[in-house]
């Protein structure tokens, strides 16, 4: 049977119904999940220390940001697409393109040259392949579990956090061992492990748990094969846990009658996209503020993510010393995180209060980083960047869920595009500042005006509207 429409033979008994197993296969699903983003965000945090040489021998760092910005515009494109693809087609099938694709750029980056392969190889192919297995993996984690949630996402946050903490120790343990190349070879043969965890990525269908009746709170979140208006989806929707999950994903998946099939199959991808995307949002000058604002900020935090590891080396530390202070930054992301998740479950806050001042802070952090090339100073700066990154990085869907309440899922699609084209332009400028001066100081300095872009727009626009609703 073909599992995209393995819905279609759905339980066919009226007094009984179905519901998402919250176990069983969902733990190798909780699994699968875990190892996606522990490859994806481990190796990508490592991304500068790995090709630090490379890009000196090539021309310097001014390639880095414009291989950044094409993988991340890649991976936010390719996850609003594949959050379409789930619509008409199984887990597996869009999971096992993504693999393909996350593979088949690891092993052309093997045999790079140049920057602009590398752009290509990790960029482009990486970029999208990791970008189309994101919302497979968190629209299959919210189908199998809704009970057990927020307590397997916490372990799969975990997973993730971990892998950001060792890659970077790991890889210069690699180089040193082996040399560029054969760590980019163990590093294709670790994320092979992608392929098992996109198969595993089975229909919810296969393993739902026939239930007798159907009270309308506990199984709003069932998907039920004779009524094709009903939707995998619990209606908690803006529950933290959910709005965690993802770019690209709305929780939903849609049942598609075959009658249909066809019709869906002719769609060229603009009009697929423009069906997708409500533009009408942006008629909102809030929402649009609270948009432009996101996506500066994620370009400074990416960006900064990527060219810390460069300046570092700039200062003559070591490969150990560099890496030692990026995993202090990601021990201290994740203490941030589990902080917050304590202190949130027993206190309410302003979740756009919190971004803004997370965001000044950073706009300070990033210029107080060039000031000085001590090492103790340079590891104080980046623990106390790493605790203030857990307000960017866990708070953006928070925020964005309160400019637009009710159509959480279109402005998601919405940030996801602003935020990969806006990748897309500004990290190659960033790359040209430094051709053109030589610096590390302008390049941070360029990224505290990203995060000044978002600090100034919300402030107007709290002065404008305070008066407003005054």
């Amino acid at each position: 049977m073909d599992e995209a429409f393995a819905h279609l033979e759905g339980n066919t008994q009226g007094k009984k119904s179905v519901t998402s197993p919250d176990g069983g296969w969902g733990y190798a699903v909780c699994i699968g999940v875990g190892f996606t983003f522990m490859l994806g965000f481990g190796s990508s945090n490592a991304f500068g220390i790995l090709f630090n040489n490379f890009f000196i021998e090539q021309d310097g760092a001014s390639g880095l940001p414009l291989v950044i910005g094409i993988y991340n515009g890649a991976l936010s494109i390719s996850g609003f697409l594949s959050g379409i693809a789930l619509k008409k087609y199984s887990f597996r099938q869009v999971g096992l393109v993504g693999a393909g694709l996350f593979v088949l750029g690891d092993i052309l980056t093997i045999f790079v040259e140049r920057t602009y392969q590398l752009a290509f190889t990790f960029g482009v192919i990486r970029g999208a392949g990791f970008g189309v297995m994101i919302p497979v993996s968190f629209t299959a984690f919210n189908c199998y579990f809704t009970k057990k949630r927020t307590a397997m996402m916490s372990a799969n946050q975990t997973m993730s956090s971990m892998a950001s903490i060792t890659f970077p120790i790991l890889v210069t343990f690699l180089l040193s061992e082996y040399g560029f190349r054969w760590t980019l070879a163990l590093i294709m043969a670790v994320d092979l492990h992608l392929v098992f965890a996109m198969l595993v990525m089975h229909p919810v269908e296969w393993h739902q748990i026939e239930v007798q009746g159907c009270q309308d709170k506990e199984m709003s979140h069932v998907c039920d094969v004779k009524s094709p208006k009903k939707k995998c989806i619990n209606t908690d929707i803006f529950d933290e846990s959910i709005i965690k999950m993802l770019p690209g994903d709305d929780n939903v998946i849609e049942i598609k009658s075959s009658s249909n099939r066809h019709e869906s199959i002719q769609k060229s991808i603009i009009k697929v996209i423009y069906d997708n995307v409500e533009l009408d949002l942006l008629k909102d000058p809030r929402f649009v503020s609270t948009l432009i604002g996101l996506g500066f900020a994620f370009v400074s935090d990416v960006t900064y993510l990527a060219m810390e590891p460069m300046l570092l080396f700039s200062y003559g530390y070591t490969k150990m010393q560099v890496a030692t202070c990026v995993m202090i930054g990601a021990i201290a992301d994740l203490i941030a995180r589990f902080c917050l998740a304590v202190f949130t479950y027993f206190y309410t806050v302003d979740s756009k209060t919190l971004f803004f001042a997370g965001t000044c802070v950073t706009m300070l952090l990033r210029i107080a980083l060039v000031t000085s090339d001590n090492l103790y100073f340079v590891i104080g700066i980046t623990a106390v960047s790493g605790l203030v990154r857990c307000s960017v990085q866990v708070l953006f869907p928070l925020v964005l869920v309160t400019a637009a309440p009710d159509r959480f899922p279109a402005a998601l699609a919405l940030h996801i595009l602003f935020s990969g084209f806006l990748m897309l332009m500004a990290d190659p400028l960033i790359g040209v500042i430094y051709e053109a001066t030589g610096s590390y100081v302008n390049c941070f300095i360029a990224m505290s005006f990203c995060c000044l872009v978002c600090v100034v727009i919300w402030t107007v626009e709290y002065i404008v509207y305070r008066k407003r609703d005054s």
